[in-house]
């Protein structure tokens, strides 16, 4: 019964990035290339006006999009080979740490709950969300565009990862390790701390991402200690919280164009400026 129970939660994960494997890549289209190599859009013959409907494209930064918008793609865009393959490894580990799920009721580790009483409160959504939305506020008061993203990409990957697990909570109804209701199976607190650690990650590197993810690995061991969770509850609430945040911040470190319609004898061109970050 305990495996069979293992199973179909590992069977409902697996349902919520599969039916991006079926997905076959859409090509894009090519642009006309220049001599030079420059890439071109499809322009009239020379001699002939500029339809008016060209538009000057500026360069893309990921803090011009409008926020609801964003949210929205993230939703979509979460079902992916990524988050597939982040579920892939999170199983295996949740599969792993099976074995010590029963060790896990009535705190079977012997975890001092003292030492792990504040990883309730810093792993609860609404504390992430707010220093989320505080930095994203800090960052356009300073006038700093790289702090306003990483605020801001925090709060996207709290609004998306919380709407995953919450969905897979009410689905699969597994019983906390203290009897208080059925909602144990993923954790909540686990995957808004691993998706904060995982932005920061995305946009800083190990250098900060590294201990943001022992914050993480910090508020999943509280929720065991306090007997609110399994381990493989906590494994795969973390895997929700790092594909999330991959989600939204899929665009960084990836590169991008500036375009731009400039005048010529005869007609006109269309430059790419390819932009490192």
């Amino acid at each position: 019964m305990y495996l069979l129970r293992l199973a179909a939660c590992s069977v409902v994960v697996f349902m919520l990035a599969v039916p991006a494997l079926a997905q076959e890549p859409v090509a894009a289209e090519t642009p006309a290339a220049a001599p030079d190599g420059t890439q071109l859009a499809q322009l009239p013959p020379p001699g002939r006006p500029v339809p008016s409907d060209i538009p000057v494209i500026s360069p893309v930064g990921p803090e011009s999009s409008n926020f609801l918008k964003l949210v929205a793609s993230d939703f979509k865009n979460f079902f992916s080979t990524d988050t597939a393959r982040v579920f892939a490894y999170t199983s295996i580990a949740a599969v792993a740490t099976a074995p010590w799920d029963r060790e896990g009721v009535n705190n079977g580790f012997n975890i001092p709950t003292s030492l792990f009483e504040s990883g309730n409160l810093v792993g609860q959504f609404a504390f992430q969300v707010t220093a989320g939305a505080a930095t994203w506020g800090v960052g356009k008061v300073i006038g700093d565009g790289k702090v306003a993203v990483v605020g801001r990409d925090i709060v996207r990957s709290q609004l998306l990862s919380q709407v995953m697990v919450q969905a897979v909570k009410h689905t699969v109804r597994r019983e906390r390790p203290d009897g208080s209701n059925s909602a144990a199976f993923p954790s909540g607190h686990s995957a808004s701390a691993f998706a904060t650690a995982a932005v920061l990650h995305r946009h800083y590197g190990w250098k900060i991402g590294a201990p943001a993810y022992a914050v993480g690995a910090y508020v999943s061991l509280a929720r065991m200690a306090w007997n609110r969770h399994h381990a493989t509850d906590v494994v795969i609430g973390a895997g929700f919280g790092i594909a999330s945040a991959r989600t939204v911040t899929m665009s960084v470190a990836k590169t991008k164009f500036s375009v731009g319609v400039q005048p010529q004898v005869g007609g006109a061109s269309v430059n790419f400026t390819k932009i490192y970050k």
